[in-house]
C-alpha cells in the first residue's frame, strides 16, 4: 500500500505541475488550478489520506496501543 500511496501522491502533484506547464507541482501551490481543479484534487487528497488510515487499521488494529487487562 505504502507504494501505491506514494504513486497516487506523485501523480496528483505531476496532474497539478501540468497544469501549470511544469512537469510536477505541490499540492500546497494550487493558484493557477480552477476551482473545479481544486475541488478534484481536495477530492483524491481525502480519498488518499482514508487509504492510509484503513492500511493502518489493517495492519496494527483499531486501537493498538490498547490493552484489555485481561
Amino acid at each position: 500500500m505504502t507504494n501505491d500511496y506514494a504513486s497516487a501522491w506523485d501523480s496528483l502533484a505531476a496532474a497539478i505541475g501540468a497544469a501549470e506547464g511544469k512537469s510536477s507541482g505541490s499540492f500546497d501551490r494550487q493558484d493557477h488550478l480552477t476551482v473545479d481543479q481544486r475541488l478534484k484534487a481536495a477530492e483524491v487528497a481525502a480519498l488518499l489520506s482514508i487509504a492510509q488510515e484503513l492500511s493502518g487499521i489493517r495492519h496494527e488494529g483499531i486501537n493498538p496501543k490498547f490493552t484489555s487487562g485481561f
